[in-house]
């Protein structure tokens, strides 16, 4: 009779835990850049984790954060990977916009973007920079921000520069043909970029920090959490679940990055690789907020608190 109830036990705890076969899942459209810190959503896909709690996870790309956050506000997506600046500037302009999940922790001396130029460039100082051209991205983006911060606490003069846009897999190309001096790319594109021989690493602008920041994130929109809650508290759970795992197992993951990224699976192995924080904290988001008011990406700083959801995964 003992075994027979340890049997009832187990399957008891299996059904609570798994999706029945046949159970309608809710869908979950996910949207973001081909960055590396997109690929626990790739992860969480291929291992079946978000089945486990009864997601349909849903993936797409666009060309940058800022992208994928309109796509979020057009209805377009359930959740947008991001970059932290954009949902900062989003919310200072009334978008009730808040991160669901982290996705990008980045530490000074191991930031995820780097500045790069030429490997015959003539630029050695934040001060050579001054009334030159900078590529990145998205403009306006946290990257930027935090590359003008390291330039002015060098000695240069961020309000000399010149911001133009473009997309990672051009950066190289445009530094090649001299229409920007610099260029900001994060990863995998920077590792793609310096295995060319062709760029040089100029600085690593996540030095000016002096604490861990929450560079990137996946966010979405207040309203569509309230009306669905228990939808996006298991998608937080999942995230969660699906993080501990990637951060926690980096050559696992080469093969997925590499899939939707554009990048060799060698590149990504030797370069540096996206982790996202256990949960989101404040603290890691509010030096971001804190530059992007001194930038002029908003009009003044506000509580970090506003910009995470009660939806997000909890210690």
């Amino acid at each position: 009779m003992k075994p027979l109830c340890g049997l009832l036990l187990a399957l008891i705890v299996l059904f609570r835990t798994a999706p029945v076969a046949g159970q309608n899942l809710a869908t979950v459209r996910v949207i973001g850049p081909a960055n590396d810190g997109y690929t626990v959503v790739y992860y969480g896909v291929k291992a079946g984790i978000f089945r486990k709690y009864g997601l349909d996870v849903q993936t797409s790309l666009v060309p940058n954060g800022a992208a994928a956050a309109a796509a979020l506000s057009g209805n377009a997506a359930d959740v947008a990977f991001t970059n932290t600046a954009v949902v900062i500037a989003a919310h200072a302009h009334g978008v009730p916009i808040q991160y669901l999940a982290p996705g990008g922790l980045t530490t000074p001396k191991g930031g995820l973007s780097k500045a790069l130029v030429l490997k015959d460039s003539p630029l050695t100082t934040a001060r050579d920079l001054n009334g030159k051209t900078v590529a990145s991205a998205a403009l306006h983006d946290i990257n930027s921000a935090i590359f003008f911060a390291w330039v002015d606490k060098a000695g240069g003069d961020s309000k000399s520069l010149r911001e133009i846009e473009v997309p990672a897999a051009a950066g190289v190309a445009l530094l090649a043909e001299h229409r920007a001096d610099v260029v900001i790319l994060t990863e995998p594109a920077a590792s793609q970029a310096l295995a060319s021989g062709r760029v040089r690493e100029f600085a690593s602008p996540y030095s000016v920090l002096s604490t861990f920041v929450d560079a990137a994130g996946f966010a979405v929109l207040t309203p569509t959490v309230d009306a669905d809650r228990d939808v996006y508290e298991r998608f937080a759970k999942a995230m969660h679940e699906a993080a501990a795992y990637t951060n926690a197992h980096p050559n696992d993951t080469v093969d997925i990055a590499a899939s939707f990224t554009g990048s060799t699976p060698d590149a990504i192995r030797h370069g540096s690789r996206s982790v996202a924080a256990d949960y989101l904290d404040p603290r890691n988001l509010q030096p971001l907020i804190d530059i992007s008011a001194k930038y002029g990406l908003i009009p003044k700083a506000f509580p970090a608190t506003e910009i995470i959801s009660s939806a997000a995964a909890k210690p």
